[in-house]
C-alpha cells in the first residue's frame, strides 16, 4: 500500500472528510483535492518533526528545513489549512500510523535558525540578543526585501507601489506629529533610518534615533551624513536627554514586553515636552490570539514579543499620563505590505539564499505568507496611536 493510501483514514478523520490540500508523500503517492497547492512530504522526517512537536511549530520546523514543502501558492495553502484546521488529533491512530510508515525515531535536531535566548525576559542583555537575532543579518538582505526607504513597518497604500506607500506612511507620521524646522524628534526603535532621514530631509527637524541593533545603527549612520541626525545604540530605558518636541516609535512597542510596557509608556511621557505629541505605530492582537504571535513567530522571528488588544495599549498610555487623541487602524495596509515584501523576496530568491542561507530564506517566506494571512483574517492588527503629554498648568 502507498504512503498516501496508508495516511488517508487518519486524514479523513482529522478533517472530517478530504484534507484541504493535496498531499504528496516521499514515495510519490498522492491524496486529496486536485487543482490547488500540494503539500509535499519529502521524507519521513517531516512527519517525525510533527509527531515530536505537534501543531504549528512542528510544521514550521519541517518547512524551514525543507523536509516539507509546498508546490504552488504557499499563502493559498496556509489559508486552506487554517480554514479546516482540526480541533483535535486521534493520537492512538496517529501512533499506529507512525509505526506503519516507519516514522518513529528520536527527535530531529531543531533548525539552526531558531532563536536561543537565555536569562530573564526583557533585561537589557536579553532584549539586545532578541533584536540581534532578527536584525543583525547583512543589511543587503533587507535592501532586497524592502523599498529604497528601508522602512520595515506597515506602509500606507493609495496604489500598489510599495515605495510610494512607505513614503506616504512616513509623511503621515510627520504630519500627525506636526513637525516643523528646528524641532527635536526622538525616534525610538529607528530601524534602518527611514523616518530619521525623511523627517530631517523633508521637515528640517533634528532627529535622535535609537536602536539596539548594531547592524541597523551602522547602516542608518551611513544614510544620514549631512543631515541633523544622531543614531545611537541605546535602549529607551537609557535615554535621558529630553525633553524632545515630539516622539515616534514605529513598530517597536511590541518588543517591550507585557510587564515593561508601563515603564515604556512612562518613559515616553517623561521624554516629551509638555504639550508635545507622541506617535506609536504598533501591532495588536485580537482577544484569543497568542500574545507573542504563535509558536513560529516566537521561535523564529520575534522572541519575547508581546502584543495586546489595541484598547489595552490605549489604557496603558493613558495610565502613564499621555492623552490619546487619535487611533488609526492600518490592518489591510499590512496585508498589502507583507505581500509586496513577499514578491520582492521571491523575485530575488537566489540573492536572498546567498545572503542568509536556504533555511533563513524559507523562514522569511513562511513568515511573510503567514503574517499576511493573520492580518487578512483579523487575528492581528496594526494601529497608529497619537497621544500628547498634557500641558502643565
Amino acid at each position: 500500500m502507498t504512503v498516501a493510501a496508508t495516511m488517508e483514514p487518519l486524514l479523513h478523520r482529522l478533517f472530517d472528510g478530504e484534507p484541504p490540500v493535496r498531499i504528496r508523500a516521499w514515495d510519490g503517492s498522492e491524496t486529496g483535492p486536485s487543482g490547488g497547492p500540494v503539500l509535499v512530504l519529502r521524507s519521513r522526517r517531516a512527519l517525525r518533526r510533527v509527531l515530536w512537536r505537534p501543531g504549528e511549530l512542528g510544521f514550521a520546523r519541517a518547512y524551514v528545513t525543507g523536509d516539507l514543502d509546498v508546490d504552488g501558492d504557499l499563502a493559498e495553502g496556509l489559508r486552506a489549512v487554517w480554514a479546516s484546521r482540526p480541533a483535535g488529533v486521534p493520537w492512538a491512530r496517529a501512533a499506529w500510523l507512525a509505526v506503519r510508515l516507519g516514522v518513529l525515531g528520536p527527535p530531529p535536531r531543531a533548525p539552526r535558525s531558531e532563536a536561543r535566548l537565555s536569562g530573564r525576559e526583557h533585561t537589557l542583555r536579553r532584549d539586545r540578543a532578541a533584536i540581534a537575532h532578527h536584525y543583525d543579518v547583512p543589511a543587503a538582505f533587507y535592501e532586497l526585501l524592502l523599498d529604497e526607504s528601508m522602512a520595515y513597518s506597515c506602509a500606507y497604500f493609495d496604489d500598489d507601489d510599495l515605495a510610494k506607500a512607505q513614503r506616504a506612511k512616513l509623511g503621515l507620521v510627520c504630519r500627525k506629529l506636526g513637525l516643523r524646522p528646528g524641532m527635536r524628534l526622538l525616534d525610538v526603535g529607528c530601524g534602518w533610518g527611514s523616518l530619521a532621514v525623511h523627517a530631517a530631509a523633508e521637515y528640517g527637524v533634528r532627529v535622535t534615533g535609537i536602536t539596539l541593533s548594531e547592524e541597523q545603527a551602522a547602516y542608518a549612520r551611513s544614510r544620514v551624513k549631512g543631515l541633523p541626525v544622531e543614531i545611537r545604540v541605546e535602549d529607551y530605558r537609557e535615554t535621558g536627554d529630553g525633553p524632545y518636541d515630539a516622539i515616534a516609535s514605529i513598530e517597536m512597542g511590541e518588543h517591550v514586553g507585557a510587564a515593561n510596557y508601563p515603564v515604556f509608556a512612562a518613559r515616553l511621557h517623561s521624554l516629551v515636552r509638555p504639550g508635545g505629541p507622541v506617535l506609536i505605530q504598533q501591532m495588536s492582537r485580537r482577544s484569543g490570539s497568542a500574545p507573542g504571535g504563535g509558536p513560529f513567530i516566537e521561535t523564529y522571528i520575534a522572541p519575547d514579543m508581546h502584543m495586546r488588544p489595541v484598547e489595552e495599549t490605549v489604557g496603558l498610555l493613558q495610565g502613564a499620563g499621555l492623552e490619546v487623541r487619535d487611533l488609526h487602524g492600518l490592518r489591510e495596509d499590512y496585508v498589502r505590505t507583507a505581500e509586496a515584501w513577499s514578491r520582492n523576496l521571491e523575485s530575488r530568491w537566489d540573492e536572498a539564499v546567498a545572503l542568509i542561507g536556504e533555511e533563513g530564506a524559507r523562514v522569511w517566506r513562511l513568515y511573510l505568507a503567514g503574517g499576511a494571512l493573520a492580518f487578512e483574517q483579523d487575528r492581528m492588527g496594526v494601529d497608529q496611536i497619537l497621544a500628547t503629554r498634557p500641558s502643565e498648568a
